[in-house]
């Protein structure tokens, strides 16, 4: 494969490896599970390894479900190996995990990308994209720590924003805070969020590939750093059917230059056209997009009405059950400020394929200036489901085989993906939900075993 050798770069990472006294580097993949999955090389290889690459069973991007299992029906099987190929940029010392540094990968089949592996097609398109993109995302997540028993604990039991979740947690946010700061992210904000032991860390916004491979190191610092204080994190969307679900709200922004292509100054939600475009197209794919959003069996679970996640594809100005919300603008601020903010997002969503959807999805709406319906300023489950189809809020998938089968049809999607990215991300979820559906669980056997 030829690729361009950036030496100085590599010179300089060397030069960091040695003075930070690096003993092994992790070369990172994210799965279409959204598993973070990788590999280990010793810092003496890393000439090589950045140089050359290294092999990965090719099966292993797209077969290998969260459940560790093979899909049975994928076309890749035992014969075939891909390069993964670190990308520089990504290069992180990890400041949690003692002598250890991180990179992530490209996974390369010859001279061409992997044609599953959605980071380097996603970087592809976003060069042939006129406008940019900056992406913020809100994860939510609860911290547990395991009992004597085998069974989780919560770390504490604070009320929404209550203080006293601030202050247990502080010393857990410290630390957390000046790992991620060494590595480059920044933090925005943080919450003690609805549910006992459940927080949010808001990310800075930064541009679309940037701010994914960040969620990745995220979620790769949480675990490290709270591990070291017997505890755990989980992104899960539905933990308990009686909490509140946890997701992954992502804002997200498209520029020319300076100009927020989004923004009008004389609009009455301070939209462009292109803005309500944008929204429209959103809408117009949500019933495929959520296959990627909502990336699991467990996430229908928390995209309920009334649950404050989003239920019905609709959009509204500062409205919290709308799948597009417009937050609320900052005054004097307002063109810097204006974005969309997707609610039915959550954490089991590869972060590529989430931030590209989004975008060929809106991008979709500009192209072929799609209209939205119009705003909905309050809860839409108080309106009758005529009521919502007169106003065009229509439910959007309530399961993700639904999602599934609307995306396998996505002519969109296939045309900025590609069709065997697509084909075998419907399989895996397909079988993700074929194996949930047949489950028999305690539920049943209680309700059915004694009355039929």
């Amino acid at each position: 494969m030829q690729r361009e050798i950036d030496a100085a770069k590599i010179e300089k990472i060397k030069r960091l490896i040695e003075e930070k006294d690096v003993k092994f580097v992790r070369y990172l993949y994210i799965d279409l599970d959204n598993v973070i999955r990788g590999r280990v090389s010793t810092a003496q290889n890393f000439d090589d390894d950045v140089r050359s690459g290294l092999t990965l069973a090719k099966i292993l991007e797209s077969g290998m479900s969260a459940m560790d299992l093979v899909v049975p029906d994928t076309v890749y099987g035992p014969r075939g190996e891909v390069l993964l190929i670190p990308d520089l940029d990504t290069f992180k010392i990890l400041p949690y995990a003692e002598g250890s540094a991180a990179m992530i990968v490209d996974q390369f089949d010859d001279d061409k990308p992997h044609e599953v592996d959605p980071r380097p097609r996603l970087k592809e398109n976003l060069r042939n994209i006129k406008f940019s993109f900056k992406i913020g995302f809100e994860p939510e997540f609860y911290i547990f720590r395991k009992n004597a028993s085998g069974g989780v604990e919560f770390f504490d039991t604070h009320l929404c924003f209550q203080t006293h979740g601030i202050q247990v947690a502080t010393p857990l946010l410290l630390e957390i805070e000046k790992s991620l700061d060494s590595q480059g992210i920044s933090i925005e904000h943080y919450y003690p969020e609805y549910g006992p032991a459940q927080h949010e860390l808001s990310l800075k916004p930064y541009p679309a590939l940037q701010a994914a491979d960040n969620l990745i190191y995220f979620r790769e610092t949480l675990r490290g750093v709270l591990a070291k204080y017997g505890l755990f994190a989980s992104f899960m969307p539905k933990p308990f059917d009686n909490l509140p679900g946890t997701g992954l709200h992502t804002h997200i922004s498209v520029w020319n230059g300076e100009e927020n292509v989004l923004y009008s100054e004389k609009d009455r939600y301070k939209l462009s056209e292109a803005g309500y475009h944008f929204i429209g197209g959103i809408l117009k794919h949500m019933d495929a997009l959520l296959a990627f959003t909502a990336a699991s069996v467990n996430s229908y679970k928390r995209l309920r009405p009334s649950l404050w996640a989003s239920a019905f594809a609709i959009w509204g100005p500062e409205n919290r059950e709308a799948a597009v919300r417009i937050p609320k603008l900052i005054n004097g601020k307002e063109k810097e400020t204006l974005r969309l903010e997707l609610k039915c997002v959550d954490a089991t969503s590869n972060p590529y394929l989430a931030v590209g959807s989004i975008i060929a999805a809106g991008l979709d709406g500009i192209e072929r200036k799609i209209e939205p319906p119009d705003p909905c300023l309050e809860n839409p489950a108080i309106y009758s489901q005529e009521e919502r189809e007169a106003k065009n809020w229509r439910r959007y998938p309530e399961y993700l085989i639904d999602a599934i089968r609307n995306l396998d049809k996505s002519t969109l999607f296939r045309e900025f993906w590609g069709d065997r990215l697509i084909t075998e991300y419907v399989k895996l979820k397909k079988y993700q939900f074929e194996y949930y559906y047949l489950q028999v669980i305690d539920w049943e056997r209680k309700t059915f075993l004694n009355l039929f």
